[in-house]
């Protein structure tokens, strides 16, 4: 490889540590051509761009070290400062769902090994979300309802939990609980949908979320298609049977309560305060009136 690499880890990511040590011995194995860069929050990642931004050539690849939130910052600022460089990425976080989906191995030995060995780079599908001067990307997904509310969860419980598929199942029994049902109005492809007690409205591009629950198979980044789910008016019995058989044979879909579309537009009204997310990383509004769409970028993968 001739890029020069331009190597940013995030010093909060669960495996922070122990990556960035074998980070530090394996990669002088594979090329000299490279700068560390360790930042500890967003506005240290914010001014580290704004520094590169003007030095950086065409050639120079980007590459994260963290988990899928560490992705998501690093991909929002480089849409909004107008970087266009590859990005490349070496999983160090707890849920790594991005990593999960492109066949990315967790170990940071095998991923550099998958990285090297790259030959180009693939042009994949951001979901972009627009409403006025405030815009929203996701690698993975962005949620509202219960999904914003059991990341809002999550978080609060970081400093004393870990993080994955089984605290979100946890966390989503107790955020049941809490949630008050909401109107929405969904316009797709092919047509208008309303929704008076919506408690999910859920934007894929890749098959997991959540730290490795498999919610939509057949969604994929490949292409600028976007499947959206949407529950309503469930129970808690519903729920527990949605996550049960999502962790054991994957029928979930077939609930009732539940309405999956496909489409490449998106617009999306919700007439109430709800937490949102975009990769794990949590927002809140008062209410959402969202136009959402695929948005390329090249992803060295």
């Amino acid at each position: 490889m001739d890029r020069f690499l331009h190597i940013i880890v995030n010093q909060q990511s669960r495996n922070s540590v122990h990556n960035f040590k074998n980070l530090l011995i394996e990669l002088p194995k594979y090329t000299n051509q490279y700068k560390i860069h360790q930042t500890k929050n967003i506005e240290q990642l914010k001014s580290l761009f704004e520094l590169l931004k003007d030095t950086l050539k065409p050639d120079d690849m980007i590459v994260f070290v963290g988990g899928d939130g560490s992705l998501n910052q690093g991909v929002t600022l480089l849409e909004e400062l107008d970087i266009s460089n590859v990005i490349g990425y070496l999983p160090s976080g707890s849920g790594n769902d991005f990593a999960r989906a492109h066949g990315i191995p967790n170990d940071i030995q095998e991923s550099l090994a998958y990285f090297f060995k790259v030959k180009e780079p693939r042009s994949l599908s951001l979901i972009h979300a627009n409403e006025g001067q405030t815009d929203y990307y996701a690698v993975n997904s962005v949620g509202f309802g219960i999904d914003g509310l059991v990341n809002h969860v999550i978080a609060q419980k970081k400093k004393d939990k870990g993080s994955g598929s089984m605290t979100y199942l946890t966390s989503a029994v107790s955020a049941f609980k809490r949630l008050e049902p909401f109107p929405m109005m969904l316009k797709v492809d092919d047509g208008i949908y309303t929704f008076e007690r919506a408690q999910l409205a859920l934007v894929v591009n890749n098959p997991y979320f959540g730290g490795g629950l498999k919610i939509i198979p057949d969604a994929s980044s490949e292409d600028d298609i976007l499947e959206v789910l949407v529950a309503e008016d469930a129970t808690f019995k519903d729920l527990i049977n949605v996550l049960s058989r999502m962790v054991y044979n994957k029928s979930h879909l077939k609930n009732k309560k539940l309405s999956l579309f496909k489409t490449k537009k998106i617009a999306l009204y919700i007439d109430a305060g709800q937490y949102g997310q975009k990769d794990g990383e949590v927002f809140q509004q008062d209410g959402y009136a969202l136009t959402i769409q695929t948005k390329k970028r090249l992803f060295w993968l």
